[in-house]
């Protein structure tokens, strides 16, 4: 019956201990979530290049087809439409989404989902543009149109507006 007895008092003692570690552990819990400090960064990031804000004339020539882009950034992104004329007068037109992320030695400006300008269907005849854009010893912007489809191409920049 001592065997017992003891039996019983460790197993009281154990629970006593666990509801013991419990509750310390229910009241630091809480303490420790309610000051934690988050480590994700915003969801707007800082803006990579201030320089680019404002409404920009592009222009660029690619197989003999005419590359004329209204560019307007705001921050990171921005939209530009494009109109293009073939040799035998063919125009096409279309406006996509722009997303400026930082490269090396300067900066990437990538288009994406090109449409018909001032509608939402998707325009098939126009892949998105891809530009390289670093600042010359000058300070001034230089760009390069560097699409998949033609290698990287010099664009005239032309400022309208900040």
């Amino acid at each position: 019956m001592n065997i017992q007895t003891n039996f019983n008092k460790i197993v009281r003692l154990g629970l006593v201990v666990l509801t013991a570690t419990s509750l310390s552990f229910a009241t630091i819990t809480p303490a420790k979530v309610a000051f934690a400090q988050p480590t994700q960064k915003s969801v707007s990031p800082d803006v990579i290049n201030e320089g680019m804000n404002g409404t920009w004339n592009l222009q660029w020539k690619v197989n003999g087809w005419l590359h004329r882009g209204r560019l307007r950034m705001d921050g990171n992104f921005g939209t530009m439409i494009v109109n293009v004329t073939g040799p035998n007068g063919r125009r096409v037109y279309a406006e996509q989404q722009m997303n400026m992320v930082p490269d090396r030695n300067g900066y990437i400006l990538q288009g994406s989902r090109p449409t018909y300008p001032g509608s939402d269907a998707i325009n098939g005849n126009y892949q998105p543009d891809s530009f390289y854009i670093e600042s010359d010893y000058h300070g001034s912007w230089k760009m390069r149109n560097c699409s998949d489809y033609h290698g990287c191409i010099p664009v005239r920049m032309t400022r309208i507006d900040r």
